[in-house]
């Protein structure tokens, strides 16, 4: 999949090699046209691009569909094919391999090898050939799908006369291999790394070596020096991805090792051959402990280390899970490059598709080999949650050098939220399947693991999905700008006196831009909701003695939610001191600032219950701190409700109300805003915060000399355990359940019925950003205004001209057709007026098209475009009028009505000419050398 944007870039620069404006075309001059410049930083050029941002998308949309790419990579895939399929001649040709019988003068070596592949019960083509030129005691096997060849070295058939035993066990291994089918593996592995690296990624650093040298020599381009980062992160990624390539690879070649050595020793292999000291290396111990990853094969003490506990296979490696991590970062990014254009929820899915699968199934093996096993105790997951969360940062921080000027991120902090996306999923996988386990019967455990693996890559594609809404913008800095947008619309939505409230306006702002992006996303309420709920029916539905205790858990949340009752009450008293001295004005600002710190409240409340849920925990911590964090949640709700319905009678907490009145109203408005953005947010946050609980107490437990006690996933009862009354079971899951279920199905309806009119709408925080007439800020070189001009007219400008010109000239064909006609008898042109004001209307249709393009990159001929739109649409909309008048108008005579046209005709002949002359200017500003 990375071969796609490798060889898409290829093929541009090739196809444009003769276009002077060279990388100004496609996406990239999309982008120039709306404000990009590399000589500013990354924080500046999203506030320019992201002036208009409907108008980038739709420019990004019109581009044209390349599958140089995509073809590319499916002849890549056939070379590679190709070369599999005629290496094993090859190799046999190159090395000059002689058959057995050469050798063997009795006929005992072939009768031996022969009774050696008749014990492995192996059914494919096996050829034994000598290798005279090595002369070790080793061998080897090549081959492909149904024909093999098994190479011994030229020392091996001396072996077996003094060393039999060590003879079998070499053979035996090279069968192995062919029984586990990993030398088709091992093999296509190998070809499509090699033909990956000669055929896309050399071209690729050639290509930006020649771009290096160009720009060196004086070329002239719009991407030096300022994306000298941008380069250097092409050549990052390139280097990353061959280094996740051969790690992966290596590992691959690795573990093929020690299955194979597991599978001699099974068909009668004496373990004590492997007892053989590693041969002295040329490098110093440290080195070749560290380089330990990069070999292909390991080394006789990890062998033997792998013989003597065969478990050391089925735990999770750190590697796999950074690789995974890194790859699903990397993946996106070349998933976005298709030629179709997936969006970025199906990109995102597309990716959960492939990483969820490795993960379930990576921390789902020991766990279900620990559950089968007396006193098996399996790692929570939190380990290699951190290592897939760590592949995700370093993917993401060297895949998004590619879109970035700067060298670092505005904001690199915001990176440690990807070792939360990471290890939230993994914990609540481990510990949700060993509960899942734990169920009696085998349908049941079987339907349980398929809910819990679903929720699983929903919550995985949760965390990359508020990255990509939310966080990524943050950690580009564009934290203030989107905060400063939503401050506006909050502004001019509830007008009031906002200057004494600038400090929680800034607070609320900033929440707002990390707890909406996943407010609107169905799947993920879902899987929230299963996130805990699973959970509590897993714990209520264990073999009796098989579960923990779900009582001390409840009784947690409940005393969250007293902590949550007086954390609002203090919010309510707070309120009460702060409030207005009339109703009206505590209707205003104050009531948005009093409902954000009562969202804040409950949102702290949750976090702290699961803190402190998951260090006193010992097992299943991360599903008791959710489960409390929901009763705790769920409870807080009844208290919003109660303090804003009751509001007028409690005395020094009422906020807005002086009158003693039931409102229940009141309670409910309240009640939603706060559960529309804490629903989804507390409880992923609470699974977060208990991360953050149970590491801080096992450091303290280190700390204090007292490691943490593992216990078994199913310990067996000591005493007779007393079952717990179906009724109370299915009153505990109802009465936390139903709740929750309506909160999450009135919350997704109420979202996508206010979506529209909410004041964080889009439109509202582009109107936020738009700078004077809408321009941008002014660059800093002529030489970009020249590069951003001829963008903007490449990518748009022309086009909407060519519009606005034909709608002129469709207006100047009626108004001729009308001048040949006859006067009437008071000197009168009778006109069609159905067809002037449909005339009209479309020129002032192609205008309105206009104003939404891009600004001028020129704040001067932005001003003088400007106003020659603004005038023609003034004319459109009074020659309209004065064709067919608006309902509920003022009433014209035919001579008002004829005068307005008459006049509506010179400002719209007025108005061409400034446009003309406008259009004129950009062209020449665009078309000028640069200095």
């Amino acid at each position: 999949m990375s071969s796609v944007p490798l060889f898409g870039t290829l093929f541009t620069v090739v196809l444009e090699r003769n276009n002077p404006r060279r990388g100004l075309t496609g996406a990239m001059g999309c982008l120039y046209a709306a404000g990009f410049d590399p000589a500013q930083s990354d924080t500046d050029n999203m506030t320019a691009t992201m002036r208009r941002s409907p108008a980038l998308v739709k420019c990004l949309g019109e581009q044209p569909v390349s599958y140089a790419g995509v073809i590319a990579t499916l002849v890549l895939l056939a070379v590679a094919g190709l070369v599999y399929w005629c290496l094993p001649k090859v190799r046999d040709r190159r090395r000059r391999l002689v058959p057995v019988e050469a050798v063997d003068a009795d006929g005992t070596l072939r009768a031996e090898l022969a009774a050696l592949a008749e014990r492995t019960g192996i059914r494919s083509d096996v050829r034994f050939r000598i290798d005279p030129a090595r002369m070790t005691s080793g061998a080897g096997v090549h081959g492909r799908t149904g024909r093999y060849t098994v190479c011994l070295h030229a020392g091996l058939p001396a072996r077996r006369g003094t060393d039999p035993e060590g003879f079998r066990a070499v053979v035996l291994h090279e069968l192995a291999h062919i029984h586990h089918r990993d030398v088709d593996y091992a093999y296509a592995a190998t070809v499509l790394w090699r033909v990956f690296v000669l055929f896309a990624l050399l071209p690729d650093f050639a290509l930006i070596g020649w771009a290096v040298f160009l720009v060196v020599s004086g070329t002239e381009t719009p991407w030096w020096p300022g994306a000298a980062p941008e380069v250097l992160a092409f050549v990052t990624t390139g280097l990353l991805l061959a280094g996740l390539v051969h790690l992966a690879r290596a590992d691959l070649l690795r573990r093929r090792e020690h299955h194979a050595d597991l599978r001699a020793v099974a068909w009668g292999a004496h373990p004590a051959n492997w007892d053989r000291p590693d041969p002295p290396g040329t490098v110093a111990p440290l080195l070749h402990r560290l380089t330990a990853l990069l070999r292909t094969h390991p080394g006789w003490a990890e062998r033997r280390r792998v013989l003597a506990d065969r478990d050391h296979l089925l735990r999770v490696s750190p590697l796999e899970m950074f690789l995974a991590g890194a790859s699903a970062s990397m993946l996106f990014g070349s998933l976005a490059t298709l030629p179709f254009r997936p969006l970025a929820h199906g990109a995102l899915w597309l990716t959960v598709a492939l990483v969820a699968p490795v993960l379930c199934i990576a921390l789902g093996l020991p766990v279900v080999r620990a559950s089968r096993t007396a006193g098996g105790a399996p790692g929570s997951g939190a380990l290699p949650g951190l290592w897939l969360g760590c592949g995700l940062l370093v993917g993401e921080f060297v895949a998004s050098g590619r879109y970035r000027v700067d060298w670092l991120l505005p904001q690199p902090l915001y990176l440690l939220a990807f070792l939360f996306i990471g290890a939230v999923p993994a914990v609540w996988w481990s510990q949700t399947l060993r509960l899942a386990l734990g169920l009696p019967k085998r349908g049941q455990r079987r339907a349980a693991a398929v809910v819990c693996a679903l929720v699983t890559a929903t919550v995985l594609w949760g965390g990359l999905t508020w990255w990509r809404l939310g966080g990524e913008r943050i950690a580009l800095g564009g934290g203030g700008d989107l905060g400063g947008a939503l401050a506006r619309a909050y502004a001019e939505a509830v007008p009031g006196a906002w200057q004494d409230y600038d400090m929680d306006l800034s607070a609320l702002s900033y929440g707002l831009s990390l707890l909406s992006p996943l407010h609107r996303q169905v799947p993920v309420g879902v899987a929230v909701l299963l996130m805990w709920l699973v959970p509590l029916v897993l714990l209520l539905w264990q073999r009796p003695g098989a579960g923990p205790r779900v009582r001390r858990t409840l009784v947690a949340g409940c005393a969250g939610g007293l902590v949550s009752w007086a954390g609002l009450a203090l919010t309510w008293s707070v309120g009460h001191a702060r409030r207005p001295a009339t109703v009206k004005e505590r209707t205003g600002p104050f009531l948005v600032v009093h409902q954000w710190w009562v969202i804040v409240t409950v949102l702290a409340v949750c976090l702290l219950t699961a803190a402190v849920v998951a260090a006193f925990s010992r097992r299943h911590w991360l599903l008791r701190a959710v489960i409390a964090a929901q009763v705790t949640q769920l409870t807080a709700y009844g208290a919003v409700f109660l303090l804003s319905s009751a509001d007028g009678c409690l005395g020094p907490l009422n906020t807005v109300l002086d009158v003693c009145r039931w409102h229940p109203r009141n309670g409910l408005a309240l009640g939603t805003a706060v559960t529309l953005l804490t629903l989804t947010n507390a409880v992923l946050g609470s699974a977060c915060a208990a991360l953050l609980g149970a590491g801080t107490a096992g450091i303290v437990r280190r700390l204090r000399g007292r490691p943490a006690v593992r216990l078994p996933a199913v310990p067996a009862p000591a005493v007779p355990v007393r079952r717990r009354p179906v009724l109370l079971k299915a009153g505990t899951v109802l009465t936390l359940g139903v709740p929750a279920v309506l909160l999450t199905v009135v919350a997704s309806t109420q979202v996508a019925v206010t979506s529209a009119a909410s004041p964080f709408s889009p439109k509202a925080a582009a109107r936020g950003t738009k700078g004077p007439d809408g321009s941008p800020p002014p660059t800093q070189t002529r030489t970009m205004r020249t590069w951003q001009t001829w963008s903007w007219l490449n990518n748009g400008g022309n086009l909407h001209t060519q519009r606005i010109n034909a709608a002129q000239l469709a207006l100047n064909a009626e108004l001729l057709k009308a001048a040949a006609r006859k006067r009437d008898t008071n000197g009168q042109v009778p006109v069609d007026e159905k067809t002037f004001h449909r005339v009209c209307g479309a020129l002032g249709k192609r205008v309105e098209e206009a104003q939404d393009y891009f600004p001028v990159p020129s704040p001067d001929l932005q001003k003088s475009w400007s106003d020659a739109l603004s005038r023609l649409h003034h004319g459109t909309g009074r020659c309209q009028e004065a064709m067919i008048p608006p309902k509920g108008g003022p009433r014209r005579t035919d001579a008002e009505r004829s005068q307005q046209f008459s006049a509506s005709l010179k400002e719209l002949a007025a108005g061409l000419r400034s446009f003309v002359a406008a259009r004129q200017d950009i062209q020449k500003a665009a078309t000028s050398k640069t200095k």
